[in-house]
């Protein structure tokens, strides 16, 4: 093997590891996303068929602190972990439609509310929520998800 077919051998390989370490990253952030769902009147018969609660971030495209909760307490791995294996996550916005959006369209945002699967409010808080905060409070609704504890 020539020189020059050593050098093309070489940029090869380095452009299959890139390739290789690119899809890996991909996957990765992938999974630690929170599988948000559409929101649907439908999202309670999905709770229900799943045994799980339903989680709603109530957002806005003005909302600042909405988009910072979208880089802070969303993106972190604790947090999305908890959300996408106790809860239906849906994303409530302003921009959009239904029958979810109609009944919280003139509440705070940023906004978190968490439901049983009966559709009925277990918690609500306004504000911006740091990761720490979110995983305490999602982590009690789950221990004890008796609306009247959380009022």
């Amino acid at each position: 093997m020539n020189v020059e077919m050593k050098q093309y051998a070489i940029l090869f390989l380095i452009a299959c590891v890139t390739l290789l370490s690119v899809a890996t990253l991909s996957v990765a952030s992938n999974a630690s996303q929170i599988a948000w769902q559409p929101s649907t009147a439908a999202i309670y018969a999905q709770a229900k068929q799943q045994n799980k609660l339903v989680f709603l971030d109530l957002t806005a495209e003005w909302c600042l602190f909405c988009k910072k909760m979208d880089e802070t307490t969303y993106r972190d791995a604790e947090v999305v972990a908890y959300i996408n294996e106790h809860f239906l996550p849906v994303r409530v916005s302003d921009e959009g439609e239904g029958e979810l959006i109609e009944q919280y369209r003139r509440h705070a945002r940023p906004g978190t509310v968490m439901l049983n699967a009966d559709g009925i409010e277990i918690l609500h808080k306004r504000g911006y929520l740091n990761a720490q905060l979110m995983l305490w409070m999602m982590m009690a609704v789950v221990q004890d998800p008796s609306p009247e504890v959380h009022k």
